[in-house]
């Protein structure tokens, strides 16, 4: 199914309805079997046609959320991401896509919010990866937070880490600090997002991770992106 919705992206418009039926077929899968990272993906290649059902979509996705399987909550959390991520273009001083669709976006965010308590008891790590790819992309209310309580049960999970960093708060780098100190896979990725998402106050957290972390990739990346702030220059 994958292949061919590869084909009809590049076929354009034309391949409209030929979208319609793989779409319908999509959400037979989900109501039959469930949510799962294909069904997901193919949701976000869909674009405007999975846009278009996605009051169906969000419907048949948020039970899958109270499941004890972790592969149908992983799924499930991965589609409403998918759907949370979706930004057509848009004209310039028009009304922006989030401001038009502002109550929908609350009902994802909600449903999402109001299952991390169970999503985290599940004690797994693509739960882990697929709640922290969607409370990183949130601006709701308590989402931070959210994320700040997965990253203290699962901060070796790399994509866990990283999402903290989307949010660009300076506070989280006390956060993340000790897992870029760490000889671990996420410790060697963190010095670009830490100069990435926090800039010039970076500059302390990424020399002691020059000068301490455990990892040798670690302290060669904090070298180059040390090396990329210093010489920017300043505002």
């Amino acid at each position: 199914m994958m292949a061919l919705a590869g084909l009809l992206w590049i076929a354009g418009a034309s391949a409209a309805p030929l979208w319609a039926k793989l779409l319908d077929a999509t959400e037979r899968h989900i109501e039959l079997q469930g949510p799962d990272s294909d069904t997901a993906r193919f949701i976000s290649l869909a674009g405007e046609v999975a846009w278009e059902d996605r009051e169906h979509l969000l419907k048949l996705t948020e039970r899958y959320l109270d499941s004890d399987n972790p592969g149908s909550v992983a799924g499930a959390i991965e589609v409403l991401y998918r759907l949370h991520g979706y930004h057509p273009l848009q004209r310039i001083g028009a009304s922006t896509f989030e401001e038009k669709n502002a109550d929908y976006f609350s009902v994802l965010d909600k449903a999402i919010l109001d299952h991390v308590p169970h999503a985290i008891a599940l004690n797994n790590d693509d739960v882990f990866r697929t709640l922290a790819l969607y409370l990183g992309t949130s601006k709701a209310r308590g989402a931070h937070e959210a994320l700040l309580k997965i990253v203290a049960l699962a901060g070796d999970n790399e994509q866990v880490a990283i999402c903290l960093a989307w949010h660009r708060d300076p506070s989280d780098m006390e956060v993340l600090l000790p897992l870029m100190l760490r000889d671990t896979p996420v410790a060697a990725s963190l010095p670009y997002h830490f100069r990435n998402a926090y800039g010039r106050a970076a500059l302390p957290y990424l020399r002691r991770a020059q000068s301490e972390a455990r990892g040798r990739f670690t302290r060669e990346h904090a070298t180059e992106e040390l090396k990329v702030l210093e010489s920017s220059p300043t505002e």
